[in-house]
């Protein structure tokens, strides 16, 4: 590994950088949207439409990410519908983080007390405006730095995208190995790309996730060690 090595592969691998970073923008916006939305049909009162999102959640959630976008790229066109490259890896990747957030999106949701929607609504809102204007502002808070741990995760989880042909970090990475046969040089300078991607990300989660803790007074007092208000995993995001 030299500094001249560096040098030369610095602006390719930066491209696909900022492809992979793009992608993981426009994902995570629909991914919040449609998670918010997914949320409040799960807290739905009725059954017959908790049943079949939960359906999908839990697929989703049990299911390899790789074999969800294997089976859109190259599945999908024998039924007669055809993505390309970059659309089925945006479709793919907002599908499976929708049903992630939905279930943090959830939590947050439960974690606002009945009683203030009962009083909206007792005030004469209607349920849509106690929503939009009781339930997601305080649910935002909470959501917040799960949400962030998820954007995290997105961004790496785009090097799957090299397995459907989309020119991002990893993709443009592999084809440089795969010409110069300095695989050590350059998967070392893309796991170094995406640190100094993800490690502010990670600080961003835990100083947010610290802050909420203060503001709502979570954890214990008496100089104990504070104990986590989130726990994010396979599963979601939960309180613990």
């Amino acid at each position: 590994m030299t500094w001249a090595d560096l040098i030369e592969f610095l602006p390719t691998l930066l491209h696909g950088l900022a492809y992979s970073l793009g992608i993981s923008a426009v994902v995570i916006v629909f991914s919040i949207i449609a998670g918010i939305c997914v949320a409040f049909m799960r807290v739905s009162r009725f059954r017959s439409v908790r049943g079949p999102v939960l359906a999908y959640v839990e697929f989703i959630r049990c299911t390899p990410a790789l074999v969800q976008l294997y089976y859109i790229f190259y599945v999908l066109p024998i039924f007669g519908l055809t993505l390309e490259a970059l659309t089925a890896g945006i479709v793919g990747f907002t599908i499976i983080y929708t049903a992630y957030l939905s279930e943090v999106f959830r939590a947050a949701i439960n974690s606002v007390a009945k009683t203030q929607i009962e009083a909206a609504i007792s005030l004469g809102m209607s349920t849509s405006q106690a929503r939009r204007l009781v339930i997601i502002p305080q649910a935002a808070r909470v959501a917040l730095p799960p949400t962030v741990n998820y954007l995290l995760s997105l961004i790496k989880d785009t090097s799957l995208l090299s397995i459907i042909t989309i020119q991002e970090i990893m993709f443009r990475g592999l084809i440089l190995a795969s010409q110069t046969f300095k695989y050590f040089t350059i998967l070392t300078e893309v796991a170094f790309l995406y640190f100094c991607v993800c490690f502010p990300l990670t600080i961003l989660a835990r100083r947010l996730e610290a802050k909420f803790e203060r503001e709502l007074g979570y954890g214990k007092s008496n100089g104990e060690k504070k104990k986590s208000f989130f726990s994010i995993g396979p599963w979601g995001a939960s309180k613990s």
